[in-house]
């Protein structure tokens, strides 16, 4: 290995030297486990094919093994059911698709029967793919991380373990697991274990870096998650906001992604509910979860006409409901777990140019902050934030979008971090970049 992946010691991190305009690095074959990657036309978001779609344009291979069932929604397109595998390509990125157990919403042992399907599906999937050059498990779940080891030996290769959140912390802090009990234990025990066996690991923020440390890592490389941007179309805005039924001297402020026990949207209500009714604002809700129906009821409950609940959209309609919106809802419960990440739809608040707000201290406030948005703490001052947003006038919030817009492609644009993950690679296969010969 090269020098920069011998070093010894807990608190090292990798700096792999980003591959630079004319040299190149010889592609390799990649195989990625990760457990919920979005079909065609599905909702949700992931960092990973926007990384693995840029390696491929690079030459390399990319095999992705992951299953069809939404996390979101926990349901699998009709295309994909009753098929023990699939395979196909997606912006050239060959996907192959496993069946899992269903009901990951209704109970936590049909969660955890997920999670098992899913490890011995991947596994026996994998093994029958042609030899990579080195694999990486992506986790949570954590169950996930134990194929990584698994893999390296069966095929003879290095491999590398994403952590995206920190498990069993998380758990606890949402209320699956109790710190005191024996699966917590035995969770933390193998997050220990897996952790410190992986030469790299990879963490999409730099706040996770003491998390995975205390796990055991001896190696962290912080690849961030991508900001697509997005152009401005005035069209496109007129008619989002025209279907929803929201004028254009109305301010939206737009939630996008999971609505579970984690994602803390009872303080939106309580916010919402405090508006004087003068105040020209409109709440759009896109996702699904967990807690959707209990938020649905209590929206109805309480009559807050001022929120709009969207099913979870595809790509498509994330893109139209962004070009519709002013301001961009990042919620959380509050938990000191959760300031170490920043999800990837703040990421598309910033690449569509819109200011976001955050319930998270630590990087997600952070980031807000520093791109024109702000943090809030309660409802009380979610509600002064919405007051002072509707009230700013279209002109200030566009001047804040085009801030949001320079501070994301700044710090997490595509081809610099594309670079640095083709850099670390080089370094896990002790490849230097070569020069081109003249």
């Amino acid at each position: 290995m090269t020098p920069a992946l011998r070093r010894s010691g807990a608190s090292a991190r990798v700096q792999p030297e980003p591959v630079q305009p004319g040299q190149r690095i010889r592609p390799g074959r990649l195989l990625c486990v990760y457990q919920h990657a979005p079909t065609p036309g599905a909702p949700g978001i992931y960092r990973h094919r926007r990384y693995f779609a840029e390696l491929v344009r690079r030459g390399w291979h990319v095999d992705l093994v992951s299953t069809p069932r939404n996390y979101m929604t926990g349901d699998v397109p009709p295309a994909y059911r009753k098929l023990a595998f699939r395979s196909e390509a997606i912006e050239g990125i060959a996907h192959h698709w496993v069946w899992t157990p269903g009901g990951i919403h209704r109970s936590r042992s049909a969660r955890v029967a997920n999670y098992a399907g899913f490890v011995s599906a991947a596994a026996a999937r994998a093994i029958t793919l042609p030899r990579p050059d080195a694999v990486l498990v992506s986790s949570p779940p954590l169950p996930v991380a134990t194929l990584g080891p698994l893999l390296a030996r069966r095929f003879g290769c290095p491999w590398l373990l994403e952590v995206r959140d920190i498990w069993p912390e998380t758990a606890a802090s949402v209320g699956w697991l109790h710190s005191e009990g024996g699966v917590y234990q035995l969770l933390e025990r193998l997050a220990h274990s897996v952790t410190r066996r992986a030469p790299v690991v990879i963490v999409p923020t730099p706040g996770l870096e003491p998390l995975v440390r205390a796990h055991g890592a001896r190696e962290v490389c912080v690849l961030p998650g991508i900001v697509p941007a997005r152009q401005p179309d005035p069209e496109q805005r007129s008619r989002t906001r025209a279907n929803l039924g929201i004028g254009e001297d109305q301010c939206v402020f737009l939630y996008l992604g999971a609505i579970g026990v984690a994602n803390g949207l009872d303080l939106l209500l309580d916010a919402v509910e405090s508006l004087p009714e003068d105040v020209p604002a409109c709440i759009v809700v896109a996702g699904d979860g967990s807690a959707r129906r209990s938020f649905e009821e209590a929206v109805a409950a309480r009559r807050l006409n001022r929120i709009t609940l969207l099913p979870p959209v595809d790509q498509d309609g994330v893109g139209e409901l962004l070009s519709g919106a002013d301001v961009g809802l990042h919620l959380l419960r509050p938990d000191p777990v959760f300031g170490y990440a920043l999800p990837t739809k703040a990421l598309d608040y910033l690449g569509a140019g819109l200011p976001f707000l955050t319930t998270v201290p630590g990087q997600p406030a952070e980031v807000a902050i520093a791109s024109g948005g702000a943090a809030v703490s309660s409802a009380a001052e979610l509600t002064d934030e919405i007051i002072a947003w509707s009230g700013a006038g279209s002109e200030a919030r566009r001047t804040r979008g085009r801030q949001a817009l320079r501070y994301g492609l700044d710090n997490f644009g595509l081809e610099a971090n594309v670079s640095r993950f083709e850099g670390l690679l080089a370094e896990i296969l002790d490849q230097e970049p070569q020069r081109p010969s003249p």
